[in-house]
C-alpha cells in the first residue's frame, strides 16, 4: 500500500508513523508541477488580456471624451412594468464634442465638457450576469455556461483592477469608493425617480436623472391627459438589492472620470392612474412583480465627484450578445 502523504506539510505516514521528507511533496510530484504550471499559464494569459484591455482603454481615452462610450456593445433597455419605456435613447441626438484648440487650457476644456453632457451611455463591455432562469443549463449546455461564467469572472477582475487604478490616480483628492453604499443609493434613487415621475416633478427628475432619461420622462409627462393624476408606490422588496456591475473610466481631461454601477432591484410595485373626477383608470392600480437592473452613474470633474444620478436601466447579458460584440470588434 502506498504511503499517505500530507501535501501541505510534506510528511509521509507509513504504518501510523509520520516521517518528514527533506522537502515538500508538491515540489517533487510531476503531476502537481504540471497542474501548477498550467494554472500559472492560464493566469498569465488572463493578466496579459487584462493589461491589453487597459492599454486599449488608455488609447481610447486620448480620443474625444464622447467617443469613449457612445457605442456600447451591450446597450439594451427595459420598459416600465406598466408599458412605459424608461430608456428611449435611440432617437436622442448625440452631442458632438467641438474641436478644442491646443492653446485652450485644460481647465476651460474640462468646464466645457462638464456643461455639455452627463450622459455618456452605458460603459462598453458591461456584463450583467443572467438570473438562474435565463442562464444556460449546466446539464443541457455546460460549455455555454462555463464560457459565460469565465467571461464574467474576467470582466469582474478587470473592473476591480481598473477601479483600484481609478481610485489611486485620484488619491490626492481623497476619493472614496464606498462599495457598501452603492446598493442603498440605487434603491433610494429608484424610489425618488418613479415617485417624481408619477407626480410630474420635473425639477427633481432633472437633479437625479441623466439627460436621456430626463428627456424621456418629461416628454411622457407632457403628453398625459389633462387632469389625470398618477401615483406610484412600492408594496415591498421581494429580495435584497444586488450590485451586478461596478465600473469606472477616466476621461481625457485632468481629474475627470465616470463611475457606473448596475444594481438589481426586485420589488412588488403598483402604478395607479386617476381621472379628473377621481375614478381609477381601468387596468391600472394592480400589483406587479418587477425585476429591474438600474444603472446609476457618478461624474468626477476637477477632482470632485458629483452626486449619483440614474442613467436608466439595462438587461441581462446573454452569451449571444457577447459573441456578437466580439465579432464586431474583429471587423
Amino acid at each position: 500500500m502506498p504511503p499517505n502523504v500530507d501535501v501541505l506539510t510534506g510528511h509521509v505516514d507509513i504504518g501510523g508513523s509520520r516521517e518528514p521528507t527533506n522537502r515538500p511533496y508538491y515540489f517533487t510530484d510531476p503531476d502537481l508541477i504540471k497542474k501548477f504550471w498550467a494554472c500559472f499559464k492560464i493566469m498569465g494569459r488572463s493578466l496579459r488580456h487584462s493589461l491589453d484591455r487597459i492599454a486599449n482603454m488608455a488609447h481610447l481615452i486620448r480620443r474625444p471624451a464622447l467617443g469613449l462610450a457612445l457605442r456600447p456593445p451591450f446597450l439594451q433597455s427595459r420598459f416600465f412594468s406598466h408599458g412605459l419605456p424608461r430608456c428611449a435613447f435611440s432617437n436622442r441626438e448625440q452631442a458632438q464634442q467641438p474641436r478644442i484648440p491646443s492653446e485652450r487650457s485644460i481647465r476651460i476644456a474640462s468646464k466645457e465638457m462638464s456643461q455639455m453632457t452627463s450622459d455618456f451611455g452605458l460603459l462598453p463591455d458591461t456584463i450583467i450576469a443572467p438570473s438562474s432562469a435565463n442562464r444556460p443549463s449546466l446539464l443541457a449546455s455546460p460549455n455555454a455556461l462555463a464560457k459565460l461564467q469565465w467571461t464574467r469572472l474576467k470582466r469582474k477582475a478587470a473592473d476591480l483592477l481598473i477601479m483600484t487604478i481609478y481610485r489611486w490616480s485620484h488619491r490626492k483628492h481623497g476619493l472614496k469608493i464606498h462599495f457598501r453604499k452603492t446598493a442603498p443609493t440605487a434603491v433610494a434613487l429608484h424610489q425618488q425617480m418613479y415617485t417624481a415621475f408619477a407626480a410630474g416633478n420635473v425639477e427633481l427628475l432633472k437633479k437625479i436623472t441623466c439627460e436621456g432619461l430626463y428627456d424621456s420622462f418629461t416628454s411622457r409627462i407632457h403628453t398625459r391627459p389633462r387632469g389625470e393624476r398618477w401615483k406610484w408606490e412600492v408594496i415591498k422588496y421581494t429580495s435584497r438589492p444586488r450590485v451586478m456591475s461596478n465600473r469606472a473610466a477616466t476621461l481625457p481631461v485632468d481629474d475627470a472620470g465616470i463611475r457606473q454601477a448596475v444594481v438589481r432591484i426586485c420589488s412588488k410595485q403598483r402604478l395607479s392612474r386617476y381621472k379628473s373626477d377621481g375614478s381609477l383608470v381601468p387596468g391600472t392600480g394592480e400589483e406587479r412583480d418587477v425585476m429591474e437592473y438600474v444603472v446609476i452613474q457618478r461624474m468626477l470633474w476637477e477632482g470632485k465627484e458629483n452626486d449619483w444620478m440614474v442613467w436608466g436601466t439595462t438587461e441581462e447579458t446573454t452569451l449571444e450578445a457577447i459573441e456578437e460584440a466580439k465579432r464586431k470588434a474583429l471587423e
